[in-house]
């Protein structure tokens, strides 16, 4: 058991998709130091994955400290707090600060074999921390998130508003993304969401943050069928949860993915300008959609042609990934 005293600092990401891919380094330092008092360093909008995580005792909104005058507060604060044990996740300058004589740990980067990013910040984890190194490694899906009550019983009260009794399986869709490039199109969503109402037997659920309402409604406007919205209803780990009883979740290149990803559900992913092999599915049941084009995957934040890499995908092709996983997981 470790000592109580043990205090451990992880410098975390900004925004909820890679947070999620960073849960497995949480995970991990609770499992191997599990006494320890652990403050987590993120991003306004990943804080909303680990608030009220009893693993996380200090939960620190790095965003507030956003001016220079804040940033100096906040590493004072941090020297204060003296950890013993530091993961950047970020390579900040606050290693410099904390852990002079072992700074060049934190400056090190993963080697180039390893390409997602869940990997990446697990080889940082074990490169900033030489107590790990050579230790078993943390499963996927191994308890990234943890649920609350209130959270089950918040996604009680969805499920007999929508009456989702588990008669029909659950197809969760999430049609945003932050990046308006990453999107698929409205009619491609809204065609599979048809056909695996009106032949696979399906309830679909959208889901989306609540500035992607407009995008969803969207979606559903061009349907002949009825589908239910979780656009502003849930948090991102009761959406979590929705996940976690679904057959399937279609998503972009998105927050979305990531959590169902963790939870291991059967995934499809449709991707154009990001790379897969650093932000794809990584359920035991996924497939990728996208195009192979000389220009995907760009990483640009603008396409220079017409977005190809996404229009071309065809409803056909997510539909038929679809219905072999939901084929696969009847079995």
């Amino acid at each position: 058991m470790t000592h109580p005293s043990t205090r451990i600092l992880v410098i975390g990401p900004s925004n909820i998709g890679d947070a999620i891919l960073a849960g497995g380094v949480i995970a991990e330092l609770h499992r191997r130091f599990p006494g320890a008092h652990l403050t987590l360093v993120v991003g306004e909008r990943a804080q909303a994955l680990f608030a009220e995580d009893p693993r996380i005792q200090t939960l620190v909104n790095a965003d507030a400290f956003g001016a220079f005058a804040g940033r100096v507060k906040l590493a004072l604060a941090l020297w204060r707090y003296q950890p013993q044990i530091l993961v950047d996740l970020r390579h900040t300058l606050y290693a410099l600060l904390l852990k002079p004589l072992s700074a060049w740990r934190y400056l090190r980067q993963p080697p180039a074999r390893l390409a997602h990013m869940r990997d990446r910040h697990l080889w940082k984890l074990r490169a900033q921390v030489p107590s790990l190194a050579g230790g078993p490694s943390a499963a996927a899906g191994d308890d990234v998130l943890r649920f609350t009550a209130k959270d089950q019983a918040h996604v009680a009260i969805l499920r007999r508003r929508w009456q989702l009794d588990g008669a029909r399986r659950l197809t969760v869709i999430s049609p945003g993304a932050r990046s308006h490039i990453k999107r698929w199109t409205a009619e491609g969503f809204a065609r599979v969401a048809d056909r695996l109402i009106e032949e696979a037997g399906c309830e679909v659920l959208f889901s989306g943050e609540p500035e992607e309402k407009p995008i969803v409604e969207e979606v559903m406007g061009l349907m002949s069928h009825r589908a239910h919205s979780a656009v502003g209803l849930t948090t991102i780990r009761q959406l979590g949860l929705l996940m976690r009883e679904a057959a399937l979740v279609i998503a972009n290149d998105s927050a979305a993915l990531h959590l169902a990803s963790s939870l291991r559900v059967a995934t499809i992913a449709i991707f154009g300008p990001t790379d897969a092999d650093k932000y794809g599915p990584t359920s035991p049941h996924r497939r990728v959609i996208r195009r192979t084009l000389f220009c995907a995957p760009c990483e640009q934040a603008l396409c220079r042609f017409n977005h190809e890499c996404m229009r071309f995908i065809a409803p056909e092709e997510v539909f038929n990934a679809a219905q072999a996983l939901l084929s696969a997981s009847a079995h």
